[in-house]
């Protein structure tokens, strides 16, 4: 990902595509276009669309291409360092990173202890 785009935020279906146009298909749109690999799960979301009837969330496609890319590992996902030429890893762990800051803020906060009377 070029250091331009660090500072910006993709969404998901933008990091999906950014990822079939780069890492996939060399940058050619023409490849992304004809891609045949129906068995990936990018396939759909490639033309930067959600096809009509498509069920599933973006961020759960990307968790579920990451787990592929790691050969199911789920820790793999999580310790993953490719954030510099991935445009889809904010999204590896299947949530929107300013959803994920929030359910990690809510895990740590503090609780008030509850007694059995």
């Amino acid at each position: 990902m070029p250091k331009g785009d660090a500072c910006k935020t993709l969404s998901p279906l933008e990091a999906v595509r950014r990822y079939c146009l780069a890492a996939c298909m060399g940058g050619q749109r023409s490849l992304v276009a004809a891609c045949a690999d129906r068995g990936c799960p990018f396939h759909p979301l490639r033309m930067k669309e959600i096809p009509e009837g498509f069920r599933v969330r973006v961020v759960r496609v990307v968790r579920r291409f990451c787990l592929r890319c790691t050969v199911g590992d789920r820790d793999a996902v999580r310790r993953c360092t490719e954030h510099d030429v991935c445009p889809i890893w904010p999204y590896r762990v299947g949530v929107s990173p300013k959803k994920l800051k929030r359910l990690i803020a809510e895990k740590r906060r503090p609780r008030q202890l509850e007694l059995p009377l």
